[in-house]
């Protein structure tokens, strides 16, 4: 006899169900025993299909609502946090209203993920939504449910901005260290071997030198990176430059010298004051350089701009100059300094302003040049920050 093909999801029902049918033709206590194991079977197998069906749709209707917060998304180096579905924060974003077409915020502070959805929250505090590219208008309530998640993760993100009268304490000479690099996440273990207006430090092993390389593209090089340097559990934001330069002392390391880990305050061998590079960057690595920026007067926001383009940190560059492109003979500059000192700014409630700034720079490939570049800034208000839009050459 040919057997049949059962249409059912789970043939074993048949089977069961058949089996159930000839044991009840039976008799005796036999019968009744097998009857009531049959049956117990066959209940085991209607849960396991209402199972099979609840448990995909509630894990998708969970999926749909899992949020994750990200900081530093246009990094390699990113910091993420789950948010509770109890908080009801994900219900409360994707059933807020949108407003008219939007463009993406730029600098992103945090990135929002729910389900399958992507959210983009600027410093300027537009929380866009990527997939409909429209603002959306969160509730007072619920966007400072989100600010205070931000917040808590960018605690844990960026480093401590500590004067260097402390962190040399903590940090102290023969000590170790881990030096995180803000972009690459990268890190390396040092050792602090000397240093009074800054730490002198050096790769403990030959490994650690490797990645020190790596970080700046296999090249060593004086340009300043923001980094974190995790001494005694604690995360400091920091300022380094990638070049070995005087004695060493670690056998087998294979740096041939040491190089400089600069915190707030600190300074160089040459110079009182603070490294407007290094200054910069441990800023940046504290997560307080968007804020910075904002609130700097035009001659200020300059000195940023320069500096800026000097380390080849294109992300302070952008944040200058916000929606105005950068001019194309900005290009291949591999080193700029400013030559003449800047007058103080008076603020008089003006909307635009003019600074004129003779510098002299170096091509990837050339001699030096000197020119007088002239900046234009605007902004919309009094109470509005100040922007780039344009520099001219003479």
């Amino acid at each position: 006899m040919m057997a049949k093909i059962c249409p059912c999801l789970a043939c074993n029902g048949c089977t069961l169900l058949s089996s159930l049918a000839q044991t009840k033709t039976r008799k005796g206590k036999a019968s009744r025993l097998e009857v009531a194991n049959l049956l117990r079977s066959l209940l085991f197998l209607l849960l396991s299909l209402a199972l099979s069906f609840t448990q995909p749709a509630a894990a998708a209707a969970k999926k749909r609502n899992e949020m994750t917060i990200s900081v530093s998304p246009n990094a390699a180096f990113v910091s993420r946090l789950a948010v509770e579905q109890k908080s009801g924060l994900a219900r409360a974003i994707t059933h807020s209203p949108t407003g008219n077409p939007a463009q993406e915020p730029y600098p992103v502070r945090a990135t929002v993920q729910i389900g399958a959805d992507s959210y983009l929250l600027g410093f300027d505090g537009l929380f866009y939504d990527r997939k409909r590219k429209r603002a959306v208008r969160l509730s007072p309530k619920t966007f400072g449910q989100l600010d205070s998640y931000v917040s808590l993760l960018e605690a844990r993100h960026y480093g401590r901005p500590t004067p260097w009268s402390e962190a040399r304490q903590e940090f102290k000479r023969m000590s170790y260290a881990t030096v995180i690099d803000l972009e690459t996440g990268k890190s390396f273990r040092v050792q602090r071997r000397a240093g009074s207006r800054h730490a002198d430090v050096q790769p403990l092993t030959r490994e650690d030198t490797l990645i020190m390389k790596q970080i700046y593209q296999g090249k060593w090089s004086w340009k300043r990176r923001a980094i974190l340097v995790r001494v005694n559990g604690k995360h400091y934001a920091a300022s380094m430059h990638g070049m070995p330069h005087g004695a060493g002392g670690i056998p087998g390391n294979q740096f041939p010298g040491h190089f400089c880990i600069h915190f707030q305050g600190s300074s160089t061998h040459r110079k009182t004051e603070p490294d407007p590079g290094h200054s910069l960057m441990i800023l940046k690595a504290s997560g307080k350089l968007y804020e910075a920026i904002q609130t700097a007067d035009p001659r200020q926001l300059v000195d940023y701009f320069l500096t800026s383009l000097h380390e080849h940190d294109f992300f302070s560059l952008k944040v200058a100059a916000g929606p105005y492109p950068l001019p194309p003979f900005l290009e291949n500059i591999d080193s700029i300094k400013r030559q003449n000192e800047l007058d103080q700014w008076h603020d008089d409630a003006s909307l635009t302003a003019e600074i004129p700034v003779r510098v002299s720079f170096f091509y990837r490939q050339g001699p030096e040049q000197k020119e007088l570049w002239t900046f234009s800034l605007v902004r919309l208000s009094p109470l509005d920050p100040w922007r780039i839009c344009s520099i001219t050459a003479e």
